[in-house]
């Protein structure tokens, strides 16, 4: 605030004790002062902030808790920020910069995160979660003239998915005369056979299968079938998603 010098001329007419009459003069004098500041007015720029969520479009297993974050988000304009999350299985909101979830059931779930500055400037940006669960089966059991094959059923759904077979194989026959072998086969929900072995006699083995662009989804199926003899079989069933 500033002040200003200030003259001040007052003119007093007075009536003096002779009957004439008198000038008085009165003057003010103010010392001239500034009232500096230091004070700098600091105001956003009007740039909106730029949302982000890591990890963007994750997969995990059932159960398996995961940590959303949204502190790559970023503003120009170095405001504060604040986070605002939803999720598509809750009708609830949560604020935080970050937040963990899990989830009991398979499927893929939408995630959105607000970010607004601290001007009300917002950005909104989603991501979804695919939630999967891996498969374990073990089977045993005897295939020979009389039962020719067996079919065990692999549930097989969308994503990438390793799927392994380990197994093990015993001759089964009375006859040492008679030699003992099956045929192996993989075929997909399609009904396309994916991988054959002939032949296959005593022993152990395993087979691999992987793929990162399924389009197959649904029963895939491992067919263990005789071609002579009798065998004992064990496996070990594993798909990985």
């Amino acid at each position: 605030m500033k002040k200003i010098s200030l003259l001040m001329l007052v003119l007093l007419l007075a009536v003096s004790a002779s009957g004439g009459y008198g000038y008085y003069e009165y003057v003010y004098n103010a010392d001239d002062e500034e009232d500096n500041t230091d004070d700098t007015i600091v105001s956003s720029s009007g740039n909106k902030p730029i949302a982000r969520i890591t990890p963007s479009n994750p997969k995990i297993q059932i159960n398996e808790t995961v940590s959303f974050s949204g502190s790559d988000s970023t503003d120009s304009d170095n405001d504060d920020l604040t986070y605002l999350w939803s999720f598509e299985d809750d009708s609830k909101q949560y604020e935080g910069i970050s937040i963990e979830r899990n989830y009991p059931d398979k499927g893929e779930y939408l995630i959105t995160l607000v970010v607004t500055d601290s001007t009300g400037l917002s950005d909104e940006i989603e991501t979804t979660v695919l939630v999967v669960e891996d498969y374990h089966d073990e089977q045993n059991g005897n295939v020979n003239g009389n039962d020719g094959s067996e079919d065990i059923d692999i549930p097989i759904n969308n994503g990438v998915i390793s799927l392994r077979v380990e197994y093990s194989l015993e001759s089964a026959s009375i006859s040492p005369f008679e030699e003992d072998a099956v045929t192996l086969r993989l075929t997909d929900a399609d009904g396309s056979v994916i991988q054959e072995e002939t032949g296959v006699g005593e022993g152990d083995g395993a087979w691999s299968y992987t793929s990162d662009d399924l389009s197959s989804t649904g029963n895939f199926v491992f067919t263990i079938e005789t071609e002579s003899g009798s065998m004992d079989y064990e496996f070990i069933i594993d798909v990985k998603y």
